[in-house]
């Protein structure tokens, strides 16, 4: 009896052992079933994660941006976005890892969404800017056309004009015409002008012209220089210095008008220096607005 109960005994303990030997086998294979689980799901969320990073890297390749500072941020961006896309490559997955590489994406989410925002913006701007240019020229071939309808009314208009196809801002500027020269002897207490074509007998050189009315010029005071060079190519007058371009002119007078945009006589004297008479030859008389020569004409003194 004593040996057949610890036989009874004995089995029990095996179907014990059995029995538990089953439950950890079974454990292990389903503890290392959800590792294996586990595992996959680390390394599909890694995958999405680098998926995604690489769209965005060729969404923002993509992207053409003529703005400076926009660049600059898709520069960063996509810097940051490398940077992260290294770590998720070569780095091995983990839960930590994963859960920071997803909440840099949706921050990195969160300015790609601001950047297209502003690039549709600036497309936006873009297409405005080009439609204004298109009015802006349209505008401008108009005011050509109405330029070219003045043509007739004088030569030196009709030079502005030709220009004014090349650089509107020209189509503003003054010219004159029928630039008249004299040697004067003298004046009258009546005003009245003796001249004279002996460079001996004259005493000062009478300047006249006229400003033709341009609609396209601003009114309000005009300064103009004029410029004598004598015979021997000296400046007749010498009341100072102005630059023009990159070289210095002396001019013999100054003079302002006051511009209404309709047709303007003037008429300047100018001396020379004392201890400088006037000498036999050609005078070259020039006038200058703004720096620019806008008329010239020469005399004769005998």
């Amino acid at each position: 009896m004593i040996v057949r109960s610890q036989v009874y005994s004995l089995r029990l303990v095996i179907v014990a052992l059995s029995t538990l030997l089953c439950a950890l086998g079974y454990y292990s294979y389903t503890n290392y079933t959800s590792l294996n689980e586990y595992h996959e799901f680390l390394l599909n969320e890694n995958a999405s994660v680098e998926a995604e990073l690489n769209q965005m890297v060729m969404n923002y390749d993509m992207l053409e941006v003529d703005n400076r500072d926009l660049q600059a941020r898709l520069d960063d961006s996509k810097i940051r976005i490398s940077r992260i896309l290294d770590s998720v490559k070569y780095l091995k997955p983990d839960v930590y890892l994963v859960s920071h590489y997803k909440k840099q994406l949706e921050v990195l989410k969160d300015e790609n969404n601001k950047i297209y925002l502003l690039v549709e913006q600036l497309n936006a701007e873009n297409v405005f800017l080009k439609e204004e240019a298109i009015r802006v020229n349209t505008e401008l071939d108009q005011t050509i056309y109405v330029s070219k309808s003045l043509k007739t009314e004088n030569s030196t208009l009709s030079r502005i004009n030709d220009k004014f196809k090349r650089q509107i801002n020209k189509a503003k500027a003054l010219s004159v015409k029928n630039v008249l020269t004299e040697g004067v002897r003298r004046v009258t207490n009546s005003g009245r002008i003796k001249s004279t074509l002996s460079a001996r007998r004259a005493r000062k050189i009478n300047v006249c012209f006229t400003i033709p009315e341009n609609k396209f010029a601003a009114k309000g005071k005009k300064e103009l220089f004029i410029q004598i060079l004598d015979p021997s190519n000296n400046v007749v007058g010498d009341r100072g210095v102005i630059n023009v371009g990159e070289q210095s002119l002396i001019f013999s007078e100054q003079l302002v008008v006051d511009y209404e945009n309709v047709s303007l006589q003037e008429c300047v004297f100018i001396e020379p220096l004392p201890g400088e008479p006037f000498q036999k030859g050609s005078y070259f008389i020039s006038i200058y607005h703004q720096n620019t020569l806008i008329g010239k004409t020469t005399m004769e003194l005998k």
